[in-house]
């Protein structure tokens, strides 16, 4: 059996849970199979989880962020001190060889063939 993705509804669900259970509260309907207490708790539920999840996605997106600031500061230090390695040890053959693994690769994208008229 193939696994199915998992429905996420639009952000507009939570309000529109809430507006339902309310209503089904006010007209005094229930419904067999559903109660008006498990729609009442499902609506409370959504708003407990969805605050939750947001505060979870903000703060991956934060911590994504500052992984992204303090990755690129390491960089920037290994450059430097890459660079000052090539520039001191330039007339050190063996030294060059060594240094010579951190390069970044060459091999770059090619171009889209242009297409036939």
């Amino acid at each position: 059996m193939a696994l199915r993705k998992t429905y996420y509804p639009t952000k507009t669900f939570d309000d529109e849970l809430d507006a339902l259970a309310r209503l089904c509260q006010a007209k005094g309907w229930d419904f067999p199979g559903i109660g008006l207490e498990q729609i009442l708790a499902d609506a409370e539920a959504q708003r407990t989880e969805r605050a939750a999840h947001d505060a979870l996605v903000s703060q991956a997106a934060a911590a994504h962020e500052t992984f992204g600031e303090e990755q690129a500061a390491r960089f920037q230090r290994f450059i430097a001190v890459l660079t000052a390695a090539r520039g001191a040890f330039r007339a050190d053959k063996s030294a060059l060889a060594e240094l010579e693994r951190f390069h970044r690769n060459k091999s770059r994208r090619r171009a889209a063939e242009p297409e036939a008229a």
